[in-house]
């Protein structure tokens, strides 16, 4: 409105774009859920590198994110294990659940990231040392607009779709989401793909 002073400027600019680009992404994850929720969402499968891409979320999510980028520390394997997949929806899932274990945990607490092979499955795990989740409310987590004790007690700011979105992605790939969490010490939230063997 041309009232605050010069130096001050640049911060309001920073805070207003960072603003605009969390209003822009609920919106567009809003869009993308009732597409899912229609059975609407088309999923573009492809040989995906699963560590390769996870690397890039996470390079991604410490850039927009720098107050958290040290919390956040990443595992991969060597070689390489691929999946049929479609990259943006994967993306998407492990942003989200990254979200929320630094919304969820101490600005102290790491939150780490594993990429891993469990059997014919690779496995995404997600862990922070946060709140942690109840027995009574891990069944219900993945519903659509729900918000657990922590987010209240917490009073973090979200949609209630984030879990609810993750869990569609993953079952519309044809894999699974598994959920380890106790009340007081933390969460960690894995995403289980089926792995392709043979590249062709």
């Amino acid at each position: 409105e041309g009232n605050s002073p010069e130096d001050r400027l640049r911060l309001y600019y920073r805070a207003l774009g960072k603003e605009s680009r969390r209003l822009r992404n609920m919106v567009e994850s809003l869009l993308d859920f009732a597409r899912m929720e229609a059975g609407r969402q088309v999923y573009r499968l492809e040989d995906v590198d699963i560590a390769g891409l996870v690397k890039e979320v996470v390079e991604e999510f410490r850039e927009e994110s720098s107050a958290n980028a040290l919390r956040v520390a990443l595992e991969t394997p060597a070689a390489g294990h691929f999946a049929r997949a479609d990259r943006e929806a994967i993306s998407r899932a492990v942003w989200n659940l990254l979200d929320n274990a630094v919304k969820y945990s101490p600005d102290s607490s790491p939150v780490r990231v594993t990429v891993k092979a469990e059997g014919s499955e690779i496995a995404i795990a997600v862990e922070d040392h946060g709140a942690g989740i109840s027995k009574e409310e891990q069944h219900r987590v993945f519903g659509k607009f729900v918000r657990g004790a922590a987010s209240r007690a917490l009073n973090v700011k979200g949609t209630g779709i984030g879990l609810a979105m993750v869990d569609h992605i993953v079952k519309g790939h044809g894999g699974r989401l598994r959920l380890e969490s106790e009340v007081g010490r933390g969460s960690c939230f894995t995403i289980l793909l089926r792995e392709k063997l043979e590249r062709r």
